[in-house]
């Protein structure tokens, strides 16, 4: 499990899959958190996909042994660590996004959003 802290710099409040409120100009605290999506009005969802220890195919790094996979409009992030995953999302007062670590590696990444056949 993971720590995410979500801090919003945003003009509006930010909705999580779980029922909290990141109010404006506020942050809050994931402690052992799974997957989960948020929501930022007029931006999107950004979604964190918890792996576990499944890795990503054609991915061999990050080589840490925790998985989790941030999805956020076309862009994706891969983060892996050990013991206990720390993440931090910073989201802007323009939306923009911005993920960094204090415990691990993440790398951009790019994923397909659909495939046929």
């Amino acid at each position: 499990m993971y720590t995410l802290t979500v801090k919003n710099n945003y003009i509006q409040n930010i909705g999580a899959s779980n029922g909290v409120t990141i109010l404006k100009d506020g942050s809050h605290i994931f402690n052992n958190r799974g997957s989960i999506n948020f929501t930022i009005p007029g931006m999107g969802e950004i979604n964190f996909i918890d792996l576990g220890d499944k890795r990503l195919p054609g991915y061999p790094e990050p080589s840490q042994t925790w998985g989790v996979v941030v999805r956020y409009r076309t862009i994706e992030a891969y983060y892996r660590y050990e013991g206990e995953g720390e993440l931090t999302l910073t989201v802007d007062h323009l939306g923009t996004c911005a993920l960094t670590t204090t415990n691990g590696s993440v790398i951009p990444i790019s994923l397909s959003d659909f495939s046929i056949g």
